[in-house]
């Protein structure tokens, strides 16, 4: 009996004392119950430490890579792990999904041998019920602690605005650098690279708090990796640990890795870890960034086909552009297979961009006879692209692409809302600037377009590019409309919410709701549509409320009803639907006043997918912001 009370005593005071080596280390302000780390059992104890950080999990998330990097980070033996963010799907208020979402993460990072400290994106913390979860499971959303003698700050860069920390966590950033004035070595932590946007001065003023003391930025949010140097210190944007990426390669700064950080005497030295491979931690920089964004752009393909007057294709032309912003020649081959119903003369081309040059590329095409366009096969080619004589050899793409064989419809228009509220200023950016652009406004006649248009009231407008065989361009036809100031309604003893109607059927599009009778009807608090469904396909969903406009002016809204449909109503009037989709975006607006408008949302699902989400913004070139329910009423 004595020989166990002894191994229960040496155990105990094993464990006080391990306590006691990792607190002599370690402190923090967190004193809430749950706290955003999963222990503090560090791995050893020598004066110059390792640490890992893990980068953005989701946002086109690939399973098993967050995995695979827990299970080498466990060979690698780091002191703990750090994060980024982004480790959740999240993007619902459906508790029941946010519990399932973490429990699976959660049992992932549980793998680890060393701790680990979170850190919020904007997938783990969407809106305010996530917020609220994320609080109850970890206790903070920014927080701090010491190790070794060494300052982590950890932030929450969706506190405002969405990438942006309000007005308090800058005040405890800033109060934790004074109170921490010894300190060997501070590393800021964040989600989105915040100094690259605008934070009203506040990021500006942690920036002007760093400068005299040692430090290092680090964030993800991007799936880009980029290392930059300002005023002597080290900022990083991390790649990938799993997130959607193209996975193009190091050049690119697109690829999966864990971040490994040794901390000396003389500071932090970083290196990257991919999962099949080590890089070291400036692998992508201004110079290949320099050489990396031409090369992406232009395997777009930016192109045009111009072709013959009539309703049968005889000849035509097919124009690339290219741009070539970087200070190293570029080279462009292109191969195109043999057509068997047209005339290629210039089958292989071989064009060299040279440094800080555009360069419009042409190639005629022929028939020997007049021939349908829905006859005609696609033209097929192989691309190549890469510098000349560069200092990075392997900088080089390639593909394969294929065209359809039609007078090309061009999408020069710049502006991105078809609504205006006095007037309009109407730009059109020709990227092939070799052939002339010709419009017509209001179906008046054709004139040739030169810089801008004003119009101040409804207009439609129809750009058509022609060349010197007289060859055109399919129409590129725009509708703006002048938007009248809406009244609000009013409304006694609002609720918030929304009433919905829930329908079942068979439908191929939008159904007539005035024909059906509904399953099911309640009130929604969200927009968590499959909450309201009570199958997985052929259901639809009306919404009707009020939306509550908090100051007078034009309100841009985007739909995202993925491969679904959905039409949203402001005072009766059809704001935006599949139908106004501009630049790939399904986007309306509407002139209201202050106060309480009447809503009326159409979902319909026919298979797969169950997500609405609506943004908005209150100018044109503003960033989207992603809508809570708080607008919403009944």
């Amino acid at each position: 009996m004595l020989k166990y009370q002894f191994i229960f005593i040496f155990i105990a005071f094993a464990t006080l004392l391990s306590a006691q080596t990792s607190s002599k280390f370690f402190n923090s302000d967190v004193e809430t119950d749950k706290k955003p780390w999963t222990n503090l059992d560090f791995q050893n104890d020598p004066n110059n430490f390792h640490f890992a950080i893990m980068s953005d999990n989701t946002g086109g998330n690939r399973p098993g890579i967050f995995k695979d990097a827990v299970d080498k980070l466990n060979l690698m033996r780091p002191e703990f792990v750090m994060s980024v963010g982004d480790l959740i799907q999240g993007y619902t208020a459906d508790t029941i999904q946010i519990n399932k979402q973490w429990k699976e993460m959660n049992g992932i990072i549980s793998g680890l041998d060393m701790p680990f400290f979170y850190l919020p994106g904007n997938h783990d913390i969407t809106n305010k019920v996530m917020a609220k979860e994320w609080e109850k499971r970890y206790g903070r959303r920014y927080y701090n602690f010491i190790y070794k003698n060494t300052l982590f700050i950890i932030l929450d860069s969706n506190d405002d605005d969405d990438h942006n920390l309000t007005p308090e966590q800058t005040d405890f950033v800033l109060n934790t650098l004074n109170e921490n004035e010894d300190v060997r070595w501070t590393f800021i932590f964040m989600h989105h690279p915040i100094w690259e946007y605008d934070t009203d001065g506040r990021f500006g003023k942690i920036e002007d708090a760093l400068k005299n003391r040692k430090h290092t930025v680090i964030a993800g949010h991007e799936h880009r990796y980029h290392h930059a140097e300002k005023d002597g210190s080290n900022y990083y944007i991390l790649s990938t640990t799993g997130a959607g990426s193209a996975l193009l390669g190091e050049n690119f700064g697109l690829f999966d890795h864990v971040s490994w950080m040794t901390m000396t005497d003389d500071g932090p030295v970083m290196a990257n870890l991919k999962l099949d491979g080590i890089l070291p931690h400036d692998i992508t920089n201004a110079k290949t960034m320099e050489l990396a964004n031409p090369l992406l752009t232009n395997t777009r393909l930016n192109n045009v086909i111009l072709c013959n007057k009539g309703e049968q294709f005889e000849h035509g032309t097919l124009y690339f552009s290219f741009k070539n912003p970087s200070q190293e020649d570029l080279q462009i081959d292109l191969n195109f297979f043999h057509h068997h119903q047209l005339q290629i003369p210039n089958s292989d081309v071989n064009v060299i961009v040279a440094a800080g040059e555009d360069k419009i590329v042409k190639i005629p095409l022929y028939s020997a006879k007049a021939i349908d366009y829905s006859a005609i096969d696609l033209l097929r080619f192989d691309w190549k692209m890469k510098y000349i004589d560069s200092e990075y050899p392997d900088f080089s793409l390639q593909g394969k692409y294929q065209i359809v064989v039609e007078p090309g419809k061009t999408d020069f228009i710049h502006k991105n809302i078809n609504v205006f509220v006095e007037d309009a200023q109407i730009e059109f950016n020709n990227k092939f600037p070799n052939l002339k652009a010709k419009y017509r406004l209001n179906n008046g006649e054709e004139k040739e377009y030169i810089d801008s248009i004003k119009i101040s009231e409804a207009s439609e407008f129809s750009f058509i590019l022609e060349n010197e065989k007289n060859e055109y361009s399919a129409a590129e036809t725009r509708s703006f409309t002048k938007s009248i100031l809406q009244k609000a309604s009013k409304v006694k003893k609002p609720k918030a919410g929304l009433k919905y109607k829930y329908y079942e059927g068979m439908w191929e599009s939008m159904p007539d709701f005035n024909q059906l009778k509904e399953k099911a009807e309640g009130t929604a608090f969200d927009f968590s549509v499959r909450d309201q469904a009570l199958r997985e396909d052929n259901w639809a969903l009306v919404y009707t409320g009020f939306i509550k406009i908090e100051e007078e002016g034009l309100k841009i809204f985007r739909i995202n009803a993925e491969d679904d449909d959905c039409r949203f109503y402001i005072n009766e009037k059809l704001v935006a639907d599949k139908n106004t989709i501009i630049k790939g975006q399904q986007v309306g607006a509407a002139f209201l006043k202050k106060g309480y408008h009447p809503v009326r949302i159409e979902y319909f699902e026919k298979e797969n997918g169950q997500r609405l989400r609506f943004y908005t913004k209150t100018s044109e070139f503003a960033d989207w912001n992603f809508m809570e329910f708080d607008p919403f009423w009944y």
